[in-house]
């Protein structure tokens, strides 16, 4: 359930970490390691929405990369195609189960640890703070491990500069060392790394709505709703994005 932050806005819960979204496009590269034909089945399928199909046919493969599709796979069969709350909150635990072997075994991997980021916070999005008191310092320090190992990754920097705005936002920071200076403009080079991207023009409304900049955060949703939707995710992504335009008043122009 929503509730006012300290800045008096309303927001989706405190865990409200919207990193997916670092789900991407399924673009995951490090087919090799995996098979090239079984990853792209698994990137097809995720592609069309077979969410369920993808991390099944994933998860049972022993590589870094399969591992992170079939995290990146259960995580979107939670959020978007989720029966019930129980339901969601079984295919976030598979998510983040697969994510933790992916880190497993590729540390340095950024798609994992973003991965793994998106499905902690989610969990906990669910659970409750008093029950994850240390997950914001988790995420965040996968967050900026990513952006570290990938300083150009789009979705780790959208991810680690939503993650300092929103703790900021909520005057928690300084407990998990966020900081708001140059926060929107990570979340914004991510955006413009990848402008075609409809989730991360969500997401950088998202941004926007947390600094106060409504006008702004309406044209980004209007630009994500311009935006080609090939994937399933591309289309569940811009269904938010005339949700949230509704929440914003409407369109900008």
């Amino acid at each position: 359930m929503a509730h006012r932050c300290r800045s008096g806005r309303f927001h989706r819960g405190w865990w409200w970490l919207p990193l997916a979204l670092v789900l991407g496009a399924a673009q995951e590269a490090g087919a090799a390691d995996a098979g090239a034909g079984a990853a792209a089945e698994v990137a097809a399928l995720y592609r069309s929405g077979s969410f369920e199909r993808a991390y099944r046919l994933a998860v049972p493969v022993d590589s870094g990369a399969m591992q992170t599709m079939a995290a990146k796979a259960a995580i979107a069969r939670g959020l978007y195609q989720g029966t019930s709350g129980e339901d969601t909150l079984t295919w976030l635990r598979n998510g983040e189960k697969a994510a933790q072997e992916a880190v497993k075994l590729t540390p340095d991997r950024p798609a994992a640890l973003l991965a793994l980021a998106q499905a902690k916070g989610e969990i906990a999005r669910r659970t409750g703070p008093l029950a994850n008191v240390s997950v914001p310092g988790d995420i965040g320090g996968l967050l900026k491990k990513a952006v570290q190992l990938a300083p150009d990754d789009p979705d780790a920097l959208v991810g680690l500069g939503l993650w300092n705005l929103e703790l900021t936002d909520r005057g928690v920071g300084w407990l998990y060392g966020a900081e708001r200076d140059g926060a929107l403009e990570m979340v914004a080079r991510g955006v413009r790394l990848a402008p075609k991207r409809v989730d991360l023009r969500v997401q950088y409304a998202g941004a926007l709505r947390i600094v106060g900049d409504v006008q702004q955060a309406r044209e980004q949703l209007d630009r994500a709703l311009a935006l080609p939707a090939d994937t399933a995710l591309e289309r569940y992504e811009q269904q938010r994005a005339k949700t949230m335009l509704g929440e914003l008043g409407g369109a900008s122009g």
